[in-house]
């Protein structure tokens, strides 16, 4: 069984690495990216092939 507590103090930890790498990345577009990913992949809610362009031909 998961300790609930130990698991919200991870998921606050990984939160404020989000958000003070926020200050560093600025307005780069790859960046930008891959915090939205992060903050995504804790909240548990991405999509895995999000923004993947698949070649129709």
């Amino acid at each position: 069984m998961v300790d609930h507590s130990a698991s919200e103090q991870a998921r606050e930890a990984v939160l404020e690495a989000i958000i003070s790498a926020a200050a560093k990345v600025g307005n780069s577009p790859a960046g930008v990216r891959d915090l939205a990913e992060a903050y995504a992949l804790l909240e548990r809610n991405l999509v895995p092939n999000a923004g993947v362009v698949k070649n129709k031909t």
